[in-house]
């Protein structure tokens, strides 16, 4: 009688980037010793490449997933990060064929989406009583979403006065500064 491990999207985007992650050596070392860097070799290792990227991107949102918390926000995580892999890979493999300003716009804003709903996300795994943690982790998350706005305004305006450039660089420092103390105030505010 085997017993087998119950399937975790966690464990599958996991088993994903180990198995993407080899891929792309394995790919990368053939076509460095025995290519000619054709247009399919490269190609098939920028997939390789986004397959382990996009694999880590999700992640966060996986873990909620598995947990069934931040339903909603989960849900934006996921789809905007199948969104962008699925627009990455039809830019890889279509060649010039997609161009076009609006595909790069669209490219532009499903990626800031993703990658603020998971950055949203990676910062709400640690859940704590502790006040001082959960309002730098809940500021921190409103940081993310105003420049996720700025970012989406700037890409489909294609103008950034001299004003909103200085409160994005502002924002941007205040967004590293509130991802980095989360887990630093979660490991020190932690009972012994």
């Amino acid at each position: 009688m085997s017993s087998s491990l119950p399937r975790r999207p966690t464990r599958l985007a996991l088993a994903a980037l180990a198995f993407s992650l080899v891929s792309s050596a394995l790919i990368g070392i053939t076509i460095i010793l025995l290519g000619d860097f054709d247009e399919t070799e490269i190609r098939v290792l920028a997939t390789a490449g986004s397959v382990a990227g996009f694999s880590i991107l999700a992640l966060p949102s996986l873990f909620h997933f598995e947990r069934t918390r931040y339903t909603y926000l989960t849900w934006l995580g996921i789809s905007s990060t199948l969104a962008l892999f699925t627009m990455v890979l039809f830019g890889i493999w279509s060649g010039n064929a997609l161009g076009g300003e609006t595909f790069g716009k669209t490219l532009a804003s499903v990626g800031a989406t993703a990658f603020a709903t998971n950055h949203a996300l990676l910062l709400l795994i640690p859940t704590t009583p502790k006040i001082l943690i959960s309002l730098c982790q809940w500021a921190t998350i409103l940081i993310i979403a105003i420049v996720c706005v700025l970012i989406l305004g700037i890409v489909w305006t294609e103008e950034m006065p001299d004003m909103m450039m200085r409160l994005f660089g502002a924002l941007g420092v205040l967004d590293a500064l509130g991802t980095v103390l989360v887990p630093i105030l979660v490991k020190t505010l932690r009972p012994r």
